[in-house]
């Protein structure tokens, strides 16, 4: 939709411009009205009516009131600086908000994921030292900052308790909520799958029993590449059928699948000096789940756009699990000319991000690279 101002005013400009952006950067726009409204404070407090005299004239109540002072000194520690003072203001209250989000948002994003969340028991432990030292480091920074004068008040503390708290159960929530979120599209997008292999499918149990009659052909004719090419089609198909079925498989299964694969693959290239392709497959057979059909785009895509018949082509491909990580890297070159053996598209190679950030959240890396007509992928898993 075009901008106008006529158009600014309609229901559907803010539903397809204004709301999308606003919950794109919402970080950002609060960010901003934190910033304008801190910055009103501040020249409030230190032009119109300065802190540390409204400050002054709280102290002097309670030494008038000398019978109330225990009560009134712990109630304005607590609400005095909001209730008495700072709503004066008009912006102050906008700005401890603005902030306090802020900083609940940064701990969430920066430390209760990466700690919290990905780092087990141990993470949990240095998380809350995490959150003792930033809890003295912005009492002392605000105390630094506001002076003693105003310490009666109780800023520092207050605004120190706020932030962290909040910072603590808006990260619970938001964690929950993504987590939810998250099992919801991992159901869809499994249901997806499952309805796009049936789709594919033409009876599967009739096309295993065409593949074995004539892998039994073939021994018969005493072809054993046709045979072996054969046996390795089937045990692909079977593992696809199975992954569509379930969201974890054995390594080993895997490893086998991907060697198949990579093995069928080869034999349609002829032998030529202009390709090289080096393949490393390793396992340290140690019992491990993985997410099946995981790097398959990857490799296909490989193969698609990496070999030449008549130019200088290579693929260099390395897939290692060792103490439950997954190590996966693959180069290629592009061929960008007409001789290529097969064209494919970039939709596999999407779905796999993706599932990625379905399936290991904040436990995967992965690094794409496209330049000098070579195209490199590099993708590390934590699989436990």
């Amino acid at each position: 939709m075009e901008f106008s101002f006529e158009n600014i005013f309609t229901k559907a400009y803010w539903k397809e411009i204004i709301v999308p952006f606003a919950k794109k950067h919402w970080v950002l726009i609060v960010a901003v009205l934190t910033a304008l409204s801190l910055a009103y404070t501040i020249w409030y407090f230190t032009v119109v009516k300065p802190l540390t005299e409204s400050v002054q004239c709280y102290v002097e109540f309670l030494n008038e009131h000398p019978k109330d002072k225990s009560t009134a000194y712990w109630m304005g520690r607590v609400f005095g600086s909001l209730v008495a003072i700072f709503i004066k203001s008009k912006a102050f209250v906008l700005g401890l908000i603005g902030t306090t989000i802020l900083f609940a948002e940064f701990n969430y994003q920066f430390l209760f994921k990466n700690l919290f969340v990905d780092e087990g028991r141990k993470g949990k432990f240095f998380y809350f030292v995490v959150l003792g030292f930033l809890y003295l480091f912005i009492f002392f920074v605000l105390k630094g900052i506001l002076g003693e004068k105003i310490e009666p008040i109780g800023l520092h503390i207050f605004t120190a308790n706020l932030w962290i708290g909040f910072s603590v159960i808006y990260s619970v929530v938001q964690y929950v909520s993504d987590s939810h979120k998250r099992l919801r599209e991992m159901a869809i997008q499994k249901t997806k799958v499952e309805l796009s292999a049936l789709k594919a499918q033409i009876n599967p149990h009739f096309l295993f029993n065409v593949l074995n009659n004539l892998y039994g052909t073939a021994i018969v004719e005493e072809s054993p590449k046709t045979a072996e090419g054969i046996q390795q089609l089937s045990s692909i198909m079977r593992h696809v059928v199975e992954g569509t079925k379930n969201e974890r498989i054995s390594a080993e299964k895997e490893v086998q699948f991907l060697y198949d694969f990579v093995e069928l693959n080869k034999m349609r290239i002829p032998k030529r000096d202009n390709i090289k392709i080096n393949i490393n497959i390793d396992f340290d057979e140690q019992p491990t789940q993985i997410a099946p059909l995981l790097v398959i785009p990857y490799i296909e895509n490989a193969f698609k756009y990496g070999i030449s018949i008549t130019q200088e082509s290579f693929i260099d491909l390395k897939f290692q699990i060792k103490d439950q990580k997954l190590n996966f890297s693959c180069r290629n070159s592009i061929i960008k000319q007409f001789d290529k053996l097969e064209v494919g598209t970039s939709t596999g190679i999407e779905n796999t991000q993706r599932r990625l950030s379905l399936n290991y959240p904040h436990k995967h890396s992965l690094r794409i690279s496209n330049e000098n007509n070579i195209f490199e992928v590099s993708l590390e898993v934590n699989l436990k």
